[in-house]
């Protein structure tokens, strides 16, 4: 058995989406799937909960938080591999099995995931030039990238205790394990709905910068197992003319996200959630 954790923050317009995409495939009593609602003001628990029949577990906490509903799922979890999984991605069955392939207690591989597919074209140019750009990255191209969705086998999973209060919980988790221990099925994919504006872009990255900015100020010695830099991102950049009509847009948002990042910490506002809802406007309630 696989063991499934779902965090889900006021995710009624995606959760159905999620565990739809996941149970469409998979056998009876295959995966243990715990859908932790945090601090929700909507009807996420309610919509998942029409999926108990199907075995999956929904908990709920007054607690608006990520990293402790992360905490709250791993109590509850039955199994290993263990996968971390946000609420607004779409993941198969077969590519569950094919990560938890990796992940045997024998095996040197300790953290996997899919690969990403991003859903960017019907969205503006201005995102679509971002995309362009993003998804030829290192960190998108080579190992773990933690946007979504990541497996710990049962020795990566004890390398830490719980997941700490953080923005950044999917690098804090990424950086756990040496390039070396982690990887990307070459062969599964899971898909990425992103923001439909500039905007949107500029929101989660923001949120981003933040929180690698306060995961290297709070455990600097992670990052020993970081194999990507901007460095590398623009050497790519300067070998890829196809990209350099979109690396203005990239390089933008990059910066400006950046810059916003700084004025966030400096004000001490680390903890006000910087989120897109415009990709989430764009969900159905099946596949």
């Amino acid at each position: 058995m696989v063991s499934i954790i779902v965090p889900a923050y006021n995710e009624g317009q995606t959760i159905e989406h999620c565990l739809r995409s996941i149970l469409a495939e998979a056998e009876p009593g295959e995966f243990d799937i715990v859908v932790v609602c945090n601090g929700c003001k909507d009807d996420t628990a309610e919509r998942a909960r029409k999926f108990v029949a199907s075995g999956v577990r929904v908990l709920e906490t007054d607690v608006a938080s990520k990293s402790n509903a992360l905490n709250l799922g791993d109590a509850a979890a039955r199994s290993f591999p263990r996968f971390y999984v946000d609420a607004d991605i779409e993941l198969g069955a077969a590519a569950i099995r094919d990560v938890a392939a990796l992940l045997s207690d024998d095996s040197d591989v300790l953290l996997a995931a899919p690969r990403a597919v991003v859903d960017y074209e019907d969205r503006d140019r201005w995102v679509q030039s971002y995309y362009k750009v993003w998804t030829k990255l290192p960190y998108v191209t080579e190992g773990v990238i933690g946007a979504g969705v990541y497996a710990f086998s049962r020795r990566g999973r004890a390398r830490f205790d719980k997941f700490p209060e953080i923005i950044a919980d999917d690098e804090f988790a990424r950086l756990q394990v040496s390039p070396s221990e982690r990887r990307s099925s070459p062969t599964s994919r899971f898909k990425i709905t992103p923001p439909t504006t500039l905007r949107g872009l500029v929101k989660i990255n923001t949120r981003v910068h933040a929180g690698n900015a306060e995961l290297r100020a709070k455990f600097p010695h992670l990052f020993v197992n970081s194999n990507t830099s901007p460095t590398r991102s623009l050497g790519v950049l300067a070998r890829s003319p196809e990209l350099w009509p979109h690396a203005p847009i990239y390089l933008g948002v990059m910066l400006y996200a950046r810059l916003a990042a700084r004025r966030k910490l400096r004000k001490g506002r680390e903890k006000e959630w910087e989120r897109d809802d415009t990709s989430r406007a764009t969900f159905g309630t099946t596949p």
